[in-house]
């Protein structure tokens, strides 16, 4: 076979070979006809990545994280919710805390505030290590929260320690009741919280306050004082002070910081002996509001808080000059891993002053003839 008879045969067959190829392609199936394209699913707030997001953000930041609708039936306004990290930094006996808290606002589409409540809180470390956190349910009614929980922090130095205050408040709530406060220290006190913050933690379980939490104050072990070369050595100690409702008027209650077991406890537990048997009632300063009349009555003054003695009677009317000095009162006090509560259980007997006259009282009737009737 020559040459041109050669080519001619290899021509053919590679023209066959491409009409076979061409024919497969036009068989086979289209792949956009058949290939499913997934939809986005809706998205929803990813807390931890909000959480991690705002462990970068500078101190006094604010995150926004999500923007929910809330939908109500009754309302001419479509309400969202704003979910959002707020940062706040706390410096302790030269280290670094911080205190981040995540926020849920409900808003209206005029950008006016409804309410907010903290969904979960955190404490961190210098290395920006979770040490505490705490985490609340958020449920919503009638396009409110059904409850809600503010969330603030301070730090404070003591002449023995240093450490943090956290303080809530949840709503709604009775008045004088709803707030409670938990602390966080270094353990040991001076000695030890300059070098090693491992021993920065909680001293127990948030107090649960019936009242009003007052200071950080200092005060003295006075009932078995020690003597040393001959001298009378008092114990200054640090103390939360706290307002207890009496029922008639408020007491100053001491929360003693026991730096020394990062603990706290009752600043004072005191036994007396009276005419019914031992009483573990302590002696309290007292914050007094009288509204006296101008009626004339009688008030049965005891030289002592014990009805075993004979009390005297003494007239008070209008003009009467009556200073309130201080209460004998017994208080519980009651602790587990989840709150620390304490309050007045049983007799109070105040002391008083009554035109240069001192003694005590402590029926309803004396207590409403001094101008300070029962209430709450």
């Amino acid at each position: 076979m020559n040459d041109v008879s050669k080519n001619s045969v290899a021509l053919l067959i590679a023209v066959g070979l491409c009409l076979n190829a061409c024919s497969q392609v036009r068989g086979a199936p289209s792949a956009q006809a058949t290939d499913v394209i997934p939809q986005p699913e809706p998205v929803k707030p990813q807390y931890s990545k909000m959480s991690q997001t705002a462990a970068q953000a500078p101190t006094g930041s604010q995150v926004s994280s999500a923007s929910l609708s809330l939908g109500t039936a009754n309302s001419g306004t479509s309400p969202r919710v704003v979910i959002s990290d707020h940062s706040q930094t706390l410096a302790v006996a030269q280290h670094t805390y911080r205190l981040l808290t995540h926020i849920q606002r409900i808003e209206t589409a005029n950008k006016q505030t409804a309410e907010e409540t903290t969904e979960w809180w955190e404490l961190r470390n210098t290395r920006d290590q979770v040490i505490y956190r705490e985490a609340y349910p958020v449920v919503f009614q009638d396009g409110t929260f059904e409850s809600s929980v503010q969330i603030t922090a301070m730090p404070f130095t003591t002449q023995q320690g240093s450490g943090i205050l956290v303080q809530g408040l949840d709503l709604p709530s009775a008045p004088g009741t709803g707030s409670w406060l938990q602390v966080f220290g270094f353990k040991y006190g001076r000695e030890k919280y300059g070098t090693d913050e491992t021993l920065f933690g909680r001293f127990g379980a948030p107090i649960s306050i019936e009242g009003e939490f007052l200071d950080i104050g200092t005060d003295s072990l006075r009932p078995t004082p020690s003597f040393l070369a001959g001298a009378n050595v008092t114990t200054m100690r640090d103390v939360l002070r706290f307002r207890v409702w009496t029922g008639n008027f408020s007491i100053k209650y001491p929360v003693l910081i026991n730096w020394i077991t990062g603990t706290l406890q009752p600043a004072w537990r005191c036994i007396e002996t009276t005419s019914k048997g031992p009483s573990n009632r302590c002696s309290y300063p007292v914050q007094v509001e009288a509204h006296r009349g101008n009626q004339v009555t009688f008030v049965r003054f005891f030289p002592e808080a014990d009805e075993g003695f004979t009390p005297t009677h003494l007239v008070v009317q209008g003009e009467t000059k009556i200073e309130y000095l201080e209460a004998k009162v017994p208080m519980t006090w009651s602790e587990d891993n989840k709150a620390i509560s304490f309050g007045v259980d049983g007799d109070v007997w105040l002391k008083i002053r009554v035109n240069g006259q001192e003694g005590w009282i402590h029926s309803e009737e004396d207590f409403e003839a001094v101008g300070l009737p029962q209430s709450g």
